[in-house]
């Protein structure tokens, strides 16, 4: 299956409009995301055009925001298919990933936000 009929699929499944990322536009990561040792937390926040909104981080992030890099999302493609599957999701989405279970939810609040 291509990476684009996963997320369509996985859109459809929590009810939520099908909102691709380009291969182009930019992700915000934190360590810890290309090594995939420890579980994920990713949360979509509207953003300019350049931007996917994905803010992808670990427990390795210890709150500084310096210490997060931005990265064309073909990038989490190669490193980290498994994360694409939820890059469609719209503004206002989050996950959380490699814990106990799969969490995926909308939050109003997220949704309102701008960066």
């Amino acid at each position: 299956m291509s990476i684009e009929s996963v997320q369509k699929e996985c859109c459809e499944h929590y009810q939520a409009i099908y909102a691709p990322v380009e291969a182009t536009q930019l992700v915000t990561i934190s360590k810890g995301i290309y090594e995939g040792s420890t579980p994920v937390e990713g949360v979509r926040y509207p953003s300019p055009n350049h931007m996917s909104g994905w803010w992808l981080t670990t427990d390795e992030y210890d709150g500084n925001i310096s210490s997060l890099v931005t990265v064309h999302f073909e990038h989490i493609i190669e490193k980290r298919p498994e994360l694409a599957i939820y890059m469609a999701l719209p503004f206002g989405y989050r996950f959380n990933l490699g814990g106990e279970s799969e969490h995926v939810w909308f939050d109003q609040a997220v949704a309102n936000e701008s960066i």
